[in-house]
């Protein structure tokens, strides 16, 4: 085992991602009187769940599609003996306590939703990445969703309803929304692995206008912005915009692409790590958002 093929099976750089979801669940789903309670510890047990979780999902991906690997020659660490058997048997166990040793000890809804995750992880691995890519992105996103669930199960807000203040731009339920926007993403990021996965090839041209339509909403969101601030207090998810046209940046067809009308399967591996980084950035712009118009509602 070498210290290369042991960060390439656990995506080390990767975890972050997951780390920053169910930080960002808890801190959201907090009511604006009580941001100052933010506790350290139950933050340290959510990074641990979801750390443990990511890693354990990344190992037992290679795991199971070892025999495809090896038959188009794919060179992941367990094909090229980076890694053996009896090493990634251990990190999946490791993976295993650390996450549950985590969970147990936040305990209640968030440990429910963490033996949720895992059973999903699970379910994705082993069989819906076989299947039709529509289940093979649903079910993924719902492990992201569940991941960032467990922070806000910690943090006491566990749904009963979701009424209007859903579509609403106030910090009610910004948790909700910030699940739904985890989902949507993480389904198409992993529409196209599926893609690189199955060798398709995939037009850009409806990226350019996501592009351009996320660019017009974005100004359009700060045009009507002083309209708004009084008496009804309403403030544009500035943050979040600006999270949105980066997004809309990175994908195939936005700004960086090479002109062409097509992306190739080879062409998307970095597309897809931009874009899992993009989570990062999505999690603080909701967190900032909440901040913001918690301040501005004077709550």
């Amino acid at each position: 085992m070498s210290l290369k093929g042991l960060s390439r099976i656990l995506r080390l750089p990767l975890f972050v991602t997951a780390v920053a979801d169910s930080v960002a669940g808890y801190t959201v789903a907090l009511q604006p009187g009580q941001l100052g309670t933010f506790n350290w510890h139950v933050a340290a047990l959510l990074a641990g769940t979801s750390t443990g979780l990511y890693l354990f999902g990344m190992v037992e991906n290679d795991v199971a599609d070892v025999r495809r690997d090896r038959l188009l020659k794919v060179p992941r660490p367990l094909v090229t003996s980076e890694i053996g058997f009896g090493a990634a048997t251990v990190l999946l166990i490791l993976t295993t306590v650390l996450a549950g040793f985590c969970a147990v000890t936040l305990s209640g809804g968030a440990l429910v939703l963490a033996i949720a995750a895992f059973v999903t992880i699970n379910f994705y691995n082993l069989a819906a990445k076989r299947g039709p890519s529509y289940i093979a992105m649903a079910v993924m996103g719902l492990c992201r969703v569940l991941n960032f669930a467990i922070g806000v199960a910690a943090a006491g807000a566990a749904p009963r309803h979701i009424g209007s203040e859903f579509f609403l731009p106030t910090p009610a339920l910004l948790w909700a929304r910030q699940a739904a926007a985890l989902f949507l993403a993480t389904a198409m990021i992993t529409g196209y692995s599926i893609c690189a996965r199955r060798g398709y090839t995939v037009s850009s041209r409806p990226w350019q206008i996501v592009l351009i339509v996320t660019i017009l909403g974005g100004v359009g969101f700060w045009m009507v912005a002083p309209m708004f601030i009084s008496p009804y207090h309403f403030v544009p998810p500035m943050a979040r915009v600006l999270a949105l046209v980066l997004l809309a940046t990175l994908w195939p067809g936005g700004l960086w692409s090479p002109p062409g009308p097509e992306r190739k399967p080879a062409e998307y591996g970095p597309f897809i790590e931009r874009a899992l980084y993009w989570f990062i950035v999505l999690d603080v712009a909701f967190v900032a958002d909440g901040w913001l118009m918690s301040l501005a509602a004077g709550r």
